[in-house]
This record gives structure tokens, C-alpha cells and sequence, in this order.
């Protein structure tokens, strides 16, 4: 566990979540799907019958059903694109990783293991 001022990522860990997150929306199909709620509430004039308040029933609810439809193909497309920017959030902290991993090897190409806190002298 990290204290307090430090952090501690595993970008595999990280990208694992996002890969999870695109695999959830792909698995969905049949019942639940967007097309599945938007024909399932598709409901015509008709069905609603011919009395005086029917006209304005049918279209209270094809609106409403117009925007459920709307707002769960918004859902989708926001889990869609957070599932995307935790991906790139992986890929950051990998390159960023490398790219420190690089630079130190470039100050200290013989691998030699670097003198720890506990190790080096203050200077006076």
C-alpha cells in the first residue's frame, strides 16, 4: 500500500479494466440491447386505441421512448469512450515508465544497482 505523497499503478492492471470494459459492451445482445428497448417501446398509435386522450398518449409515449433510447445510446457511448481513455490512461504510465526506465539505464549503463537512500552520505 502506498503512504501518504506517493502512488503506486500497475498500467497491465490498469489496461485489464479497460479491456473488461469493452468486452461488457460487446457481450450485450439479445434482451437489454439498444435495439431491443427501442422496439420493445416502439409502440404504435394504434395500440393505444381511438379514444379522445389516445392521440396524445401515443405521443407521450414515442417521445418517451425516443428519448430512453436516446439517453441509453448515450450511456453506451460514454462507457464506450471511458473505457477508451483508461486504455490511453495504461499506455501513459507504460511510456512514461519506459521512458524513465531508458534514462536511468542511460546515466547508469553498467546495471550496476544504484546506491539506495540508506546507502549514500550526506554531503558536508
Amino acid at each position: 500500500m502506498a503512504g501518504p505523497g506517493t502512488s503506486r499503478y500497475d498500467h497491465a492492471k490498469i489496461k485489464d479494466v479497460a479491456r473488461t470494459m469493452h468486452a461488457e459492451l460487446q457481450r450485450v445482445t439479445g434482451p437489454g440491447t439498444l435495439s431491443d428497448v427501442s422496439s420493445r417501446g416502439n409502440v404504435p398509435a394504434a395500440a393505444f386505441g381511438s379514444w379522445d386522450a389516445a392521440k396524445s398518449l401515443a405521443a407521450t409515449v414515442t417521445a418517451g421512448n425516443q428519448q430512453i433510447a436516446s439517453l441509453y445510446q448515450g450511456f453506451l457511448n460514454d462507457f464506450a469512450h471511458v473505457a477508451d481513455m483508461i486504455s490511453k490512461i495504461a499506455d501513459n504510465y507504460r511510456e512514461s515508465d519506459e521512458k524513465m526506465l531508458a534514462a536511468i539505464r542511460s546515466i547508469n549503463p553498467s546495471g550496476e544497482q544504484p546506491p539506495t537512500t540508506s546507502t549514500v552520505k550526506p554531503v558536508e
